[in-house]
């Protein structure tokens, strides 16, 4: 009888263990699942991770460039404010201007020397220009000896100096 309990302890055992076997066997096979499927989310967070990384970086390139406009966009606005200073300033002084040379046409002693100021004004300009027209002409005189007779006193049998002419003034008795 002792060896039928062991029989049927053994065969207990060994269903127990081929149960146990078969359990440990599903368990193993789920283990290798929860571990594809982590192996799998794992590259799903790698992708992912790249993917993030490649926006990550653009939108720091995309970050770069602004922050550069915005500099060059700010000095352009240094610039602009300073110009729109001196304008102002320039403005205020042609203002002031305006109202001395308003003040001063509105009294009739300071209209006449206004007028006279001008007259006198255009005078100096009429003279500068007579003066650089003489110049001109003298530049030109000059140009034409140079080419002309090279100094002879005639060319092609006609005299090439200026004529003088005498005049001889005899009383009339």
């Amino acid at each position: 009888m002792k060896k039928a309990i062991v029989k049927i302890g053994l065969i207990t055992l060994i269903v127990l263990l081929i149960s146990v076997s078969g359990w440990l066997a599903i368990k193993v096979n789920q283990k290798r699942l929860d571990v594809e499927n982590l192996k799998a989310q794992l590259s799903l967070e790698r992708s992912l991770k790249e993917a993030i990384q490649k926006e990550f970086f653009s939108t720091k390139d995309e970050l770069d460039k602004v922050k550069t406009e915005l500099d060059n966009t700010q000095k352009q606005l240094n610039e602009v404010n300073h110009k729109l200073a001196a304008a102002q300033s320039n403005n205020a002084k042609l203002i002031e201007e305006k109202k001395a040379l308003e003040a001063r046409l509105h009294s009739l002693r300071e209209l006449k020397q206004a007028i006279g100021q001008v007259k006198q004004e255009m005078w100096q300009e009429r003279y500068r220009q007579l003066l650089a027209k003489k110049e001109m002409q003298k530049e030109i005189d000059a140009c034409k000896l140079a080419e002309g007779n090279r100094g002879f006193l005639l060319k092609d049998s006609k005299p090439t100096y200026k004529p003088t002419v005498k005049i001889e003034v005899r009383p009339g008795y």
